[in-house]
């Protein structure tokens, strides 16, 4: 999968119902989202990441905030009570659009449509807190850790970077059924939008940060991904000699 086809992948979701894209764990599986608990479940969201995340390292600034993966941008109005603005980015335009008409942030949220295997329309240091949840999952290994490379560059010296991702699978059997259907569904239904789950082990995600300038400062256990997942979240910082 190329950046293309997933743009066209999540555009289709955009425009279908993109609330159920981006959460699939409603109270009633066929019943559509609720808009405001959908948008609830936002802020209970940040909430609790940026109590973890302070009580580690307190954040000395709250300028801007990068939401990667922002999709109709449940998390980026969130960090919109927190911080002075909030830049949300994605690859779909109709996700995009979509976060537009909900925004109810008062002009502290901007949402922008990002094409590129980079972040290169922001500067180095940027922001003072990067954040990504259930986004990286759903892209290739390649990508997935050039964008992660790229957060520790657009992030500011005593800024933190926190993002979801799953390292392996646990349920080995799931893992047969799951590959033998991403073969099988493409053939079968070969214009049907397919949200794939993928991680990168812990070891190699830790590696790439160390390597490229970071300072872990804990991962923590996760459950987003879903049970059949060993997913974490990784709290990071740039290491003193990057700064």
């Amino acid at each position: 999968m190329n950046l293309r086809a997933l743009q066209k992948h999540w555009n289709i979701l955009g425009k279908s119902d993109p609330l159920r894209a981006i959460l699939t764990r409603s109270r009633d599986k066929d019943a559509p989202w609720d808009p405001a608990k959908f948008f609830e479940s936002g802020v209970f969201e940040i909430d609790q990441v940026l109590s973890w995340a302070e009580a580690i390292r307190p954040l000395g600034e709250k300028r801007r905030a990068l939401d990667f993966g922002c999709g109709v941008g449940r998390l980026t109005q969130a960090l919109a009570s927190r911080f002075d603005r909030v830049c949300g980015v994605d690859i779909s335009a109709a996700m995009i659009e979509r976060a537009r008409e909900f925004d109810r942030s008062g002009g502290r949220s901007e949402f922008v449509v990002n094409e590129t295997a980079d972040l290169r329309r922001f500067p180095d240091g940027h922001f003072d807190f990067v954040y990504s949840s259930i986004t990286l999952q759903h892209m290739p290994q390649r990508f997935a850790k050039r964008y992660m490379v790229e957060f520790l560059r657009v992030l500011d010296t005593s800024g933190l970077l926190l993002f979801q991702l799953p390292s392996h699978r646990i349920d080995h059997y799931g893992w047969l059924i799951s590959r033998s259907q991403r073969i099988v569904e493409p053939v079968l239904h070969p214009f049907a939008p397919r949200v794939v789950m993928r991680g990168i082990p812990k070891s190699e995600v830790v590696e790439l940060l160390a390597r490229n300038g970071g300072e872990v400062l804990e991962v923590g256990d996760d459950q987003s991904a879903g049970e059949e997942w060993k997913s974490y979240r990784y709290l990071v910082a740039k290491a003193a000699k990057a700064k």
